[in-house]
């Protein structure tokens, strides 16, 4: 398998974030909000079975984003702005697009219930190859909650084209569990677990390949009692296979994805 290829399953299987909402209903977010988005991404391939061997790919970038959400009917249109992108050395997305990435515009639409649809990137091509890593970047506002309370939701996302697709079903619950400080600011701990399946097919240089796994994760995040969201973390591994006429035995993949989210002052 490419590095090529490799790249196109890291990024399009890099699961969401675990997230929820604000602790009390008629809570809104602010217009304009800064984050800090720290990700580390690590994928192996075991293509032994096809004589490729083992290969890794491990990265991490950092990203600032500037959010804004606007009134629109029935609930907001998002307007995230990526003020700046960097990647380590092993960064397989090169320094030039990230560069060319910068200012770029990301869309998406809040709904009235809180639940966000994914960034997706507006009128920048360069923009439009990192948007894996942050189309997912946006918690779900869920109204209403208390401490002590737990909730689940289940998404159903595809990607690509034709015959050609990749669809993740996602389950995560939430439990609110205490109230805490951030700094100067009161909030509310949120801790998540993630489940999810993953099936399709994946093109590759060989041909296309069928891609099939299961993810899990869990992680937790803060808002603050006026429902800013203050940041959080959370890590998710997926095992997955891809097989095709490349190797007589399905290949083993697994990918693992760490972040963290700070809000800026």
């Amino acid at each position: 398998m490419s590095s090529t290829a490799s790249l196109t399953i890291l990024l399009a299987l890099a699961t969401a974030p675990l997230l929820g909402g604000p602790p009390r209903s008629g809570d809104l977010p602010p217009l304009t909000a800064k984050y800090r988005i720290d990700q580390t991404l690590n994928q192996e391939i075991d293509a032994t079975g096809a004589g490729a061997g083992k290969q890794v790919i491990r990265f991490s970038t950092t990203s600032y984003l500037t959010v804004r959400l606007t009134d629109s009917a029935g609930g907001k249109v998002v307007r995230a702005v990526l003020d700046s992108m960097k990647g380590d050395s092993a960064a397989p997305i090169p320094t030039s697009v990230m560069d060319s990435a910068r200012g770029g515009e990301f869309r998406g639409y809040l709904e009235r219930s809180g639940r966000p649809g994914r960034l997706v990137a507006a009128g920048n091509p360069a923009a439009a190859q990192v948007q894996g890593l942050l189309s997912d970047f946006l918690p779900w506002i869920r109204p209403g909650f208390k401490v002590g309370e737990n909730w689940a939701d289940t998404s159903v996302a595809t990607t690509g084209e034709g015959a050609d697709t990749v669809t993740v079903r996602r389950v995560v619950t939430y439990r609110a569990t205490a109230n805490e400080g951030q700094g100067t600011r009161k909030a509310v701990r949120i801790a998540t677990s993630h489940s999810s399946e993953v099936n399709g097919s994946q093109p590759t240089p060989q041909g296309s390949a069928k891609i099939s796994g299961t993810g899990t994760g869990t992680g937790s995040y803060l808002v603050s009692s006026d429902g800013r969201y203050l940041g959080g973390q959370w890590e998710i591994t997926s095992a997955l296979k891809l097989s095709g006429s490349f190797s007589p035995q399905p290949v083993p993949i697994t990918i693992t994805q760490s972040t963290k989210v700070s809000i800026l002052p």
